[in-house]
């Protein structure tokens, strides 16, 4: 039991309300819930030789969980079937770097890191296991032998001569390291369908859709072309679609869009969490009843839903079991949960006090229409004049309602969003009367 952790003190092994990204393992296929339409949809493209797949969706909606538990699912279902067909999920995932050298170093230990941890599946498959075991040697070691000469260890191409040293960069670089991965996949996988699930997730990271073109353009004959590597490309704000070039839309196909959750998808997963990591005397803070209220409060965004019930765990717990008091029934809980909630709203209400009457219209159209919206389209919402919505957007800004982010079409421009916070004072905004609108 641990000393500080707060979940022992309502029944549960682990946080049932963590905004980690599900795991490629038995846990994460019993948590995903909702996606089974989509996981086999994904399934399919993956294991369709060609193209890769791609997918797109809003911040939060659970995008790399589906990747991670789809992956898992195709690997367990080559395992029973043992028909000489493997695929397996990439040990981590990738997210676009400046510094595509070192990415690529990195996709390359992912993947033989990959193949050292699910060495065995392979003959559980009914393939051939690859011999992995100087490969661990080299790469897990802290220090490795070179094993030059004769064409060096596990296929590495390297001068005449030996020596120890560091798994540097440089020693990286030296051996041949990529050349031999290439070299393994294509021995381990042979003819048979298969290979390794590898996910570059987050592809918004990149700020713009100029600069995810060329980050793409200079990945494809350095790590998009690996044998038996099945690539899912991932992000949001259809980034992804605008980023295929005609040269790139050979490799990767049109996006699959990921939509949030339906409202009856999400009682079922937060009871799973519960049921996973409690037992029949779990009280957890945050009922399905009461998620569900939370996650239409906040739009429908699974990770801030998550994250603010953890937030409400950690109230319940300082004003309850610290001071000695018992923690209440469930009914109890989901009022304290929509009191605690209103008394955010409210505050964050009255510090945003200075902002005018004519940007509370603005704000309160802004959510309707999607919470986003771009610099130019101040004649959207009634303003005269740019200046005006510009300063519509900063006194919202101002009051962490809204936030200003980097137009991904064009890195000079901006776009304007509504926070998790706004979107909360807009719920309540709308639907409570005692808040002043």
């Amino acid at each position: 039991m641990s000393l500080f952790s707060i979940w022992p003190a309502f029944g549960f092994s682990a946080n049932p309300y963590s905004q980690d990204t599900l795991a490629a393992d038995e846990t994460g296929d019993q948590l995903l819930v909702g996606r089974d339409n989509e996981s086999y949809e994904l399934q399919r493209l993956i294991g369709t030789e060609g193209s890769f797949p791609t997918l797109e969706g809003p911040i939060g909606v659970g995008k790399s969980s589906l990747l991670e538990v789809t992956a898992y699912r195709m690997r367990q279902a080559c395992l029973a079937a043992k028909q000489g067909e493997l695929y397996i999920p990439a040990v981590a995932r990738f997210q676009p770097a400046s510094d595509l050298d070192a990415l690529e170093a990195e996709i390359y230990r992912v993947i033989a890191q990959t193949l050292i941890r699910y060495a065995s599946d392979f003959e559980d498959a009914g393939l051939f296991r690859p011999n992995v075991t100087e490969l661990n040697k080299w790469l897990n070691a802290s220090k490795y032998s070179s094993w030059q000469g004769g064409g060096g260890a596990f296929g590495f191409e390297a001068s005449a001569g030996g020596g120890e040293e560091g798994n540097t960069g440089e020693g990286y670089t030296k051996s041949g390291f990529p050349t031999a991965i290439r070299n393994l996949l294509m021995s381990a996988f042979g003819e048979q369908r298969g290979g390794i699930v590898c996910i570059l997730d987050n592809l918004e990271l990149v700020e713009t859709v100029g600069a995810a073109r060329t980050t793409l353009d200079r990945l494809r004959d350095r790590v998009f072309n690996l044998p038996n590597v099945r690539w899912v490309l991932t992000g949001s704000r259809g980034i992804v679609s605008r980023a295929r070039t005609e040269r790139l839309s050979g490799i990767f196909q049109a996006p699959m869009r990921l939509k949030p959750l339906e409202d009856a998808s999400t009682v079922e997963a937060i009871q799973r969490r519960i049921t996973v990591f409690g037992n029949d005397a779990s009280h957890p803070p945050v009922t399905p009843n009461g998620f569900t209220f939370l996650y239409a409060a906040l739009n429908s965004n699974l990770r801030e839903a998550l994250s603010t019930s953890q937030e409400f765990a950690q109230w319940v717990h300082q004003e309850y079991v610290v001071k000695g008091a018992a923690i209440p029934g469930s009914s109890e809980l989901d009022q304290l949960l929509e009191a605690w909630l209103f008394e955010r709203a409210n505050s964050a209400y009255e510090d945003a006090s200075r902002v005018q009457p004519r940007n509370w219209r603005f704000f309160s159209d802004l959510c309707d229409a999607g919470g986003r919206a771009n610099a130019s389209e101040w004649l959207s919402f009634d303003f005269t004049t740019q200046q005006q919505y510009g300063s519509a957007v900063t006194q919202l800004a101002d009051a962490n309602l809204v936030v200003r982010e980097t137009d991904p079409e064009d890195a000079t421009r901006k776009v304007y969003v509504v926070t998790a916070l706004g979107r909360l004072v807009h719920f309540f905004r709308s639907r409570f009367q005692q808040v002043p609108s």
